[in-house]
């Protein structure tokens, strides 16, 4: 490194420093000023050749950029003349412009003083001009990421390539907030200085609603409103309707540190819906049926997770559902009791009482919703209940399909789990439909439904298997183009109507009483705890099937979740990858390199 480019690098910081620190008008600054000088001085007096125009135009153009930093230190925007705004904005452009006029002018400067320097002798023209256009360009590639950042940060945008994603707000949360019958009000208690706040932010600038109000607070600073809200912290989203002591309050813990707070911040999208459904909606309620060997969510001794709801039940206090149990003892032969939102029959594999089904039938009558998801090959009998609602189920025998299929233990009977993207247009299954091309839904032990000719009520098939399925009417898992035919088969039903009596719709034109809502499928392993957590297509059925059943179309659409997935390796599927990593591919390598040394020796024996 020069002399001449050492002094000019001391003298820029020194006069940087100087006039920070004691102002552009202050005598003691001459000594930036005459180090400047200095290093232009000595770099005209001893740089000869080719590289002398770009060397002291570099220096040049540096003290020319720190002339303009002093300038506006001392007014000189003031005496162009200009307007305030004017003037204000020119004060913006000069403070950005100076720095990035500098720094293009060291870079040029450093790289051809490292080219003259390794060619102290003679040195081209051509290679001059090429080394200070390549340092010019270099400086002002970086230059660019000035303005882009600050435009980034202007409209909160950021690239992050990192695994760590926040969730953004699904369909079904945006649609809460735009619908919005009352004003919420949503208190985000973190500090400027935490990286979780960009996150929080990120989220919430999504959520631009009339109806939404959002503030950005400090739980020191705003001690009172944080003991109002209950607040002990920062690191807190409080949502908020309503006022004084009427006021709903639903609060999420976040936290400030962001190695802490990844996992809730995967999951914020979940929460924030969860909360909103609280404040927005009363809680519902729905009774799920026990006693005839239902799927059921408490685990056991032996219990498969196919057989088990945990994961269901979260689901459905997600979606602000109370769930109880709905059985004999609870007086399902009597009657379902009043205030049942939803009733739910998951997997029975036991008869039900006659009783039983007239009770489920006159709920219906009376403008219930129904969820079944029947099981195949028991001997739960809801054939009376079934043809109410203009459907037929046989269940002895199972669909099969050769592809398109989920292969968890790469048997044979992997070809029962079905997989289908082809949904109707009913609202029970919108996200299904708007998203085949990304989103399926898993099937793995079903049957299908039929439609009875000339149903007394609504009845639209929303769910189909894929085309190259069969019904497996010989049992052996393999297809007999003599008796058994691939097409789509009905997975899933919606039904809708208005009942009058025992077995008869209302005359066409009136209404006699509430709409009844009903779905029923052919697979009730879909809801397992060994399935939901793996297909996001199973939960939007879900979310949107619930949805419709109890009339609450802001509840519908995609909650997203940016969790990982947890992927299980087992020695019978995965060893194949064990023994290639471990032997395989060390002895391939090997193998290519004696290769090689052999044909390199052929080559030179020629």
């Amino acid at each position: 490194m020069t002399l001449s480019l050492v002094l000019h690098l001391v003298g820029s910081l020194l006069l940087l420093a100087l006039v920070r620190t004691l102002g552009a008008d202050d005598p003691v600054t001459v000594i930036g000023w005459a180090t400047l000088l200095g290093g232009l001085a000595m770099s005209i007096a001893t740089v000869r050749g080719s590289t002398r125009r770009y060397t002291v135009g570099s220096l040049l153009v540096g003290i020319l950029a720190l002339g303009l930093m002093v300038g506006g230190q001392l007014g000189l925007v003031d005496g162009l003349g200009l307007d305030a705004e004017a003037a204000k904005k020119a004060e913006v452009v000069l403070a950005a412009a100076w720095p990035l006029i500098w720094f293009c002018a060291t870079l040029t400067l450093l790289a051809v003083e490292r080219v003259r320097a390794a060619n102290p002798m003679a040195l081209p023209m051509a290679r001059s001009r090429l080394v200070a256009l390549t340092g010019l360009s270099t400086a002002l590639g970086l230059a660019c990421l000035v303005p882009l950042n600050y435009l980034a940060h202007e409209h909160n945008e950021r690239w992050d390539h990192s695994y760590f994603k926040t969730a953004s707000p699904g369909t079904s949360t945006q649609a809460l907030v735009e619908n919005l019958a009352q004003p919420i009000r949503a208190y985000l208690f973190f500090p400027h200085t935490s990286d979780v706040t960009e996150e929080i932010r990120t989220y919430f600038d999504q959520l631009d609603a009339p109806q939404m109000e959002i503030s950005y607070v400090d739980q020191a600073l705003e001690g009172e409103l944080a003991r109002e809200l209950k607040v002990q912290k920062n690191g807190t989203i409080a949502l908020v309707r309503g006022e004084g002591a009427d006021a709903q309050i639903q609060r999420i813990r976040i936290g400030v540190k962001l190695d802490k707070a990844q996992r809730k911040l995967k999951r914020l999208d979940q929460e924030v819906h969860k909360a909103l459904l609280k404040i927005v909606s009363d809680a519902r309620t729905v009774y799920v049926t026990v006693g005839h060997g239902e799927m059921y969510w408490k685990k056991g001794t032996g219990k498969s997770p196919a057989r088990l709801l945990s994961t269901f039940k979260k689901e459905l206090r997600t979606l602000n559902f109370r769930v109880k149990e709905l059985g004999p003892a609870q007086g399902l032969a009597n009657e379902v009791p009043e205030g049942a939102d939803l009733v739910m029959v998951m997997g029975p594999t036991q008869a039900f009482l006659p009783e039983e089904v007239a009770a489920l039938r006159a709920y219906l009558r009376e403008g219930g919703a129904l969820m079944v998801a029947l099981d195949p090959r028991t001997e739960a009998d809801l054939g009376l209940l079934l043809e109410d609602l203009g459907l037929a189920y046989e269940g002895q025998q199972l669909l099969v399909g050769d592809k398109n299929i989920w292969i968890p233990t790469r048997r044979v009977t992997d070809r029962y789990n079905l997989i289908t993207n082809k949904a109707s247009t009913h609202p029970s299954v919108t996200t299904l439909s708007r998203n085949s091309r990304t989103m399926a839904f898993l099937a793995p032990v079903s049957a299908p439904l039929t439609a009875l000719p000339n149903p007394v009520y609504k009845v639209e098939i929303t769910l189909r298997s894929l085309p190259e399925v069969y019904l497996d009417v010989n049992g052996d898992l393999r297809f007999d183009g003599e008796v058994e035919k691939k097409k789509s088969w009905p997975l899933a039903a919606a039904i809708s109507g208005v009942a009058t009596g025992e077995d008869e719709a209302p005359p066409e034109g009136e209404e006699a009483g509430p709409e009844f809502r009903a779905i029923v499928i052919g697979d009730a392993t879909w809801a397992s705890d060994l399935v939901l957590g793996l297909a996001p297509g199973n939960k939007a059925f879900a979310r949107d099937g619930l949805a419709w059943l109890v009339d609450e179309p802001d509840a519908a659409g995609q909650v997203n979740d940016e969790e990982d997935v947890k992927i299980q390796h087992t020695r019978e599927g995965e060893g194949w990858m064990f023994y290639g990593v471990i032997f395989l591919m060390p002895f391939s390598l090997l193998c290519l390199g004696l290769l090689r040394l052999r044909l390199r020796r052929k080559q030179g024996e020629a």
